[in-house]
């Protein structure tokens, strides 16, 4: 099924290198996996509204390895050519309908998005419902795991990151900014699934601000510009849903007509 994801080389790999060379001598017992890139699917270019869903991090991405290499024999474009293959529609179809899962989630509420109808049961979706997932983009507001992730592969959780870790975090920040999302792939629309505090450095350089009106606390914030066309629609992780009372379905719902509704504002 998998028809292969687009990552925008030009945009993303200077940044890569400016990352490799502030980074690849901190790694050492600091970290072990490779930033993550915004990338999108195959037929996104295609699609009637370019939606971009961007998650809070990812529990292990592509080894330092992988990384480490390329920046060594100069190949920097296969880091990223290993980043886009991470995660494909058919990946998403196999985690099948986890209620707390990120992909579970955007699969539902983007065939919502495009056919009116809620999918309760995502594997039984045909190749017309396939191709629609074949739109989405992704993104993360952590390239790098934080560290409650990190502690996942610690039986004792005793996990604390030492210094060089904090430093690979800032530089992989250009990965993390809608700034860049924008200029690799100009969404339309993108939602964010995580109620954190992470909106100074998400809207870094940019003239985004809050629409008020729509904000829901623990719920819904929806931001606009001036400057760019990009709608941006920030909720909360679906791994929240059932302490907030609330389901997949409910979300979905609530989260289509707010995109319905914003997407009509100046």
């Amino acid at each position: 099924m998998d028809m292969g994801n687009y990552i925008n080389k030009q945009y993303y790999l200077p940044l890569l290198m400016d990352f490799c060379k502030k980074t690849i001598s901190l790694y050492e017992g600091a970290y072990d996996q490779g930033p993550f890139i915004p990338y999108v699917m195959s037929n996104y270019d295609i699609a009637p509204t370019k939606i971009m869903y961007v998650g809070r991090d990812t529990y292990y991405w592509q080894p330092f390895e992988t990384l480490h290499k390329a920046f060594i024999e100069g190949t920097l474009d296969k880091y990223l050519d290993a980043n886009k293959r991470c995660v494909t529609t058919d990946t998403m179809l196999k985690w099948k309908n986890n209620s707390g899962s990120f992909f579970n989630t955007v699969e539902k509420l983007h065939l919502l998005l495009r056919t009116s109808k809620y999918v309760s049961d995502i594997t039984t979706i045909g190749e017309k419902e396939k191709n629609f997932l074949e739109e989405i983009g992704y993104g993360n507001l952590f390239s790098i795991e934080i560290p409650q992730t990190i502690r996942k592969r610690y039986e004792d959780n005793t996990y604390r990151p030492p210094k060089n870790y904090w430093e690979i975090c800032n530089a992989a920040k250009p990965f993390e900014t809608l700034k860049s999302i924008i200029e690799a792939y100009d969404p339309d629309c993108v939602f964010v699934f995580s109620w954190i505090d992470k909106e100074d450095v998400f809207f870094e350089g940019t003239d985004y601000t809050q629409r008020k009106e729509w904000f829901e606390d623990g719920f819904r914030a929806v931001y606009t510009s001036k400057q760019y066309h990009t709608k941006v629609i920030w909720t909360l992780h679906p791994n929240r849903f059932s302490f907030l009372r609330t389901s997949v379905e409910e979300m979905c719902y609530y989260l289509a007509d707010t995109y319905h509704q914003v997407s009509l504002l100046k």
